[in-house]
Formats: structure tokens, C-alpha cells, sequence
């Protein structure tokens, strides 16, 4: 093994210029964009829309039925077996 002293160890390194950087380019600037919101109503929300625009013939119906409750006549089992046969055809029909 030649040991030839502290020179042979890599010696100074160069000092090199710190990189150039390149300007930074500005994009070009936009307008935020906002979201939009829509609504969109089914047909069965707009039928119930439309119950609501005759006020004078739901109050009275309602009145009728506020009656018939208080008077105790309202559920009877003609009416029930009406809205079952109804509920059944429209099973039957495949509209439930």
C-alpha cells in the first residue's frame, strides 16, 4: 500500500453557478366557475302541486271529513273493503 500524502484525496471540487431558473409564466386567468343547481319535479310532485290550487274545494272536503271523524262514521267497513278491493286491482295491475 503507497500513501502519497493529503493531494491524492479527490483535491478541491469546483464551485459550480447556482441553476438558472426559468421565469415562471403566469396562466392565463379565468373567471371562478360556480356550480349551477337545478330541480327537477317528477310528475307526481307536480300532480300534488296541482291539488293544492284549489283551496276551496280541499277545505271543504276536509271539513266533511273532520265531521265524519267526530261523528264516528268515517271508517266503516264498507270503506274499507272499497279501498282494499282498490289496493288489490292495483297489485293485480302491477301499479304498486
Amino acid at each position: 500500500m503507497d500513501v502519497t500524502g493529503p493531494s491524492t484525496v479527490n483535491g478541491a471540487a469546483p464551485i459550480n453557478r447556482p441553476a438558472v431558473m426559468k421565469p415562471v409564466t403566469r396562466a392565463a386567468q379565468t373567471a371562478p366557475i360556480s356550480p349551477k343547481d337545478e330541480v327537477e319535479i317528477s310528475a307526481a310532485g307536480r300532480a300534488l302541486g296541482d291539488l293544492g290550487k284549489s283551496p276551496e274545494l280541499r277545505q271543504e272536503r276536509i271539513a266533511q271529513i273532520k265531521a265524519a271523524i267526530d261523528d264516528g262514521t268515517y271508517e266503516t267497513h264498507e270503506k274499507f273493503d272499497i279501498a282494499m278491493s282498490r289496493l288489490l286491482d292495483r297489485i293485480d295491475s302491477g301499479g304498486v
